[in-house]
């Protein structure tokens, strides 16, 4: 048996770099995912594939495990199960290391004994499918469940001496030498979603209303200062409930809530993302506390991208807290599940703010999820590929999170999909083929060499959000609908083309981005970046204008002021605010039709909105340049120019540039470098340049300062390069 495994992580050279007994390891992984037939590493189809995948060079493996799967009827823990699950690993890979994915859930007993520490849902009662065969324990976590509330104290009890007891127990087993990380999971899918938050408005139970009374005083300090600030004569701390379904979905102005009248709202979502976080954080910190050497700590976390405008709701918006904490090492999140991001000539991009995650010296981790043309898609019958664009759609996917400085696992869903030749080979894993098997292996080769390198990202497009921006902004419950199948732009369709939108033109753009929290820009090094896009900042506090008017907007850089930019102060809602912001005046606006076409750089691309609300409007300065309009002729986006050397540019829309050639034209004219000039995903980083394309054909890529690469690319392919010395790796 090998040592005892010794996990930590460290930041090097712009790099967080996995070290296992202080040697660099490729954070890519295999995972079995947590059904039936596919999730027991010792039986034969899971068997297989673990070994498959160690015989290409991955030695990271994630399995899933619950407590409610560990616990006796009397309620004592056996870790037996969680034994047989990393000896079944190191049975096939002897030198495999683990993760379990711990499912901190109570059983349903708890939840019995326990109603008043559930989950309240503020439209609808809870219901409980009956449980029947092989069930898995997060089926109907996405309806409306009976749940142990975050909030609950006697769960956070019940979890912290749980976990301390597992880690004690499994360390002192020879099944625990391999084990370098813990996954602490809980929520929808265990990925600290709100229970039922996509069709249904959590957490209104006793517990959340406790934490939140709790957290109220805490910010208040008396109540004549809370009924002040919530315009509520007389109210109490004691008499305080949660904001119903009504109140969450209603907004003053646009899509955006007014603090004067709506501080009631934009306190329970603020409270709900910091308490989480703050829950999350401290589970993580007692993983690291019981066991006995350096161990690595994950969780779904962060989620930004592709929550289906349900940020507020189910999101984790207070990620800043958990980037600054020693006690979370890895942020996750499946891939987006948007079609543009999934689809082939796709993004497929992660759900996370990565850049942010990297610069704090933490790991993303993707979940890569997509089916292959092998086995096909459980969920999904209409799913069609073909071999080929297996490989492409693989090697996207898997480089995706390596050029953002991050990682990924592999999470087989193949053995409960068809069967391609049940006659010759019964179940089999997605990407058991000796085609996708040879692309695992070369994926691996090339991360695992660039493991010890500096990390290069040279990017001078910075994309800017503020998560917590959307306790401020509205969104409504989705109507009963198949997952993967719901309309995002119920009561807000501005903001799908500020967050998912624009990501996609970026990447289909040709030019480098990051993207940063709006809290990162008094202390980030902004020398690098000649175009600023604020997205997501309709609430922008005293501080942070100071910020961008004296540390963002200099320096000849160009500033892109997109939505509803600096409508709020976090006390008044009003767009002269956003006047005094940006030098533009901006006023509020109902077009005849929510039509905004833009005339620059002998590009007219229109956006048309599928509601009708107050928008943003702009009336230019002399010296400005109209640059998009709506269809009565006002003014939807202006360039302002500098004043001086010394000052920025600055360009207002009330809709952000979605088409990639606008996004490159307006890119290029604020001083940003090219990579490639088709509209394609285009990938740049670690030292790698990756296009993704449909059409293929001759192509011109470039790395700063790196020689011309003149290539020419398959149709539907994938192609890798090394951007400094202009070598072809893969394709």
């Amino acid at each position: 048996m090998p040592h005892p495994i010794s996990a930590r992580l460290e930041l090097r050279q712009d790099r967080p770099t996995l070290l296992l007994n202080d040697e660099p390891v490729a954070p890519l992984l295999y995972a079995l995912s947590d059904c039936p037939g596919a999730r027991w590493s010792w039986e034969e189809v899971p068997a297989r594939n673990i070994a498959e995948f160690a015989r290409r060079g991955v030695r990271l493996f994630q399995l899933d495990i619950w407590f409610e799967q560990m616990l006796t009827a009397a309620g004592t823990l056996d870790i037996s199960l969680a034994q047989r699950q990393i000896a079944g690993v190191r049975a096939v890979a002897p030198e495999g290391a683990v993760m379990l994915r711990l499912h901190v859930n109570p059983p349903p007993t708890w939840c019995a004994e326990h109603p008043a520490e559930c989950v309240g849902y503020a439209d609808t009662e809870p219901e409980d499918p009956p449980r029947h065969g092989l069930y898995r324990p997060l089926a109907d976590d996405a309806q409306r469940p009976t749940r142990a509330s975050f909030y609950s104290r006697p769960w956070q009890d019940w979890a912290h001496a749980r976990l301390r007891e597992f880690c004690a127990a499994l360390a002192a087993t020879p099944e625990g030498d391999a084990l370098f990380g813990l996954q602490i999971a809980n929520g929808v899918y265990g990925e600290w979603h709100q229970f039922g938050f996509l069709h249904h408005d959590p957490d209104t139970g006793p517990a959340a209303t406790a934490a939140f009374r709790d957290w109220l005083r805490a910010k208040y300090q008396t109540a004549p200062i809370l009924a002040a600030a919530w315009n509520q004569p007389g109210l109490t701390f004691e008499a305080v409930s949660v904001p119903d379904s009504p109140a969450r979905e209603t907004a003053a102005l646009g899509i955006l809530r007014d603090p004067m009248t709506q501080q009631p709202v934009i306190d329970y979502f603020t409270f709900q993302h910091h308490a989480l976080t703050s829950i999350v954080l401290e589970l993580a910190a007692t993983a690291k506390t019981a066991w006995p050497r350096p161990l690595i700590t994950a969780a779904f976390f962060g989620y930004f991208y592709s929550i289906f405008g349900r940020q507020a709701a189910g999101a984790q918006l207070a990620v800043a807290e958990a980037l600054a904490s020693p006690h979370l090492d890895c942020l996750c999140s499946p891939q987006s599940y948007e079609p543009a991001a999934r689809d082939f000539g796709g993004t497929g991009n992660a759900r996370g703010l990565i850049g942010a995650v990297r610069r704090a010296g933490k790991l993303w981790l993707d979940e890569m999820d997509m089916p292959t043309s092998h086995v096909g898609c459980p969920w999904d019958a209409k799913f069609k590929s073909t071999p080929s664009d297996d490989i492409a759609i693989h090697r996207r996917n898997v480089l995706q999170p390596v050029t953002r400085g991050g990682g990924q696992w592999w999470y087989d869903f193949g053995p409960i999909g068809a069967t391609p030749d049940f006659a010759r080979g019964g179940n089999c894993g997605w990407w058991d083929t000796p085609e996708l098997l040879a692309d695992v292996s070369a994926l691996h080769h090339i991360t695992t060499e660039r493991q010890s390198d500096a990390f290069l990202r040279p990017a001078d497009v910075l994309l800017v959000h503020d998560p917590m921006s959307f306790c401020h902004t509205v969104s409504q419950r989705h109507p009963q609908a198949k997952f993967g199948e719901l309309p995002t732009t119920t009561s807000d369709p501005v903001t799908p083309l500020l967050v998912d939108d624009l990501l996609h033109a970026l990447y289909h753009s040709g030019l480098c981005f990051d993207e940063a929290l709006v809290d990162e820009l008094p202390s980030l090094d902004l020398s690098p970046y000649r175009l600023v896009i604020l997205a997501t900042t309709p609430m922008l506090d005293a501080a942070q204008r100071t910020c961008l008017q004296e540390r963002v907007a200099t320096d000849g850089r160009h500033v892109l002021a997109l939505g509803y930019t600096g409508w709020s102060d976090g006390n008044h809602l009003d767009p002269q605010l956003a006047t005094a912001l940006t030098g533009v005046t901006t006023r509020s606006h109902h077009p005849t039709e929510a039509c905004q076409t833009w005339t620059f750089a002998e590009l007219n691309p229109s956006k048309t909105l599928p509601a009708s609300l107050a928008l943003p409007a702009f009336e230019p300065a002399p010296a400005d340049e109209v640059i998009a309009r709506w269809p009565d002729g006002t003014a939807a986006a202006v360039r302002h120019p500098a004043d001086s050397p010394a000052a920025a540019t600055w360009w207002v829309s009330a809709l952000p540039p979605t088409d990639p050639e606008l996004v490159r034209a307006i890119a290029v004219t604020a001083g940003c470098h090219t990579y490639n000039d088709v509209a394609e995903t285009t990938l740049v980083g670690d030292g790698l340049i990756v296009v993704h394309t449909i059409d293929g054909g001759p192509r011109r890529l470039q790395w700063p300062g790196g020689p011309a690469i003149q290539t020419e690319l398959a149709p539907r392919s994938t192609t890798v390069f090394c951007g400094p010395t202009g070598g072809r790796l893969l394709g």
